[in-house]
């Protein structure tokens, strides 16, 4: 498993606030779905190379919302760089929705 990206931001809320937010309507785990209430993580993969992972942690703050991306493939594990055109413009997009998530998740306060 490598990481590939990684952004964070900090919700300006108390952390087990944040993370009912977050885990309310989680579900739960599955073949391909970690839901792990207890370590403030939520993740999701595909078949092939995609893993992405949230995780909540403490900040003086509030709460600090990471999102990891990692490239899980087996083999082949340069092949997503050109299925996704070398990943050009990717962080920002990560970074623009971590922003909305977290205006989000500030907003049910």
């Amino acid at each position: 498993m490598r990481l590939l990206f990684e952004v964070q931001g900090v919700v300006h809320a108390p952390l087990e606030e944040v993370r009912a937010r977050m885990f309310a309507d989680a579900g739960v785990s599955g073949s391909h779905r970690l839901v792990d209430r207890a370590a403030g993580v939520i993740a999701h993969w595909g078949d092939w190379w995609y893993r992405g992972e949230d995780s909540l942690h403490p900040h003086p703050e509030g709460a600090l919302l990471v999102h990891r991306v990692y490239n899980i493939a087996r083999q082949g594990n340069w092949a997503p760089y050109l299925a996704n055109k070398l990943f050009l413009g990717y962080r920002a997009r990560l970074q623009a929705s971590l922003r909305e998530r977290i205006a989000l998740l500030e907003a049910q306060s």
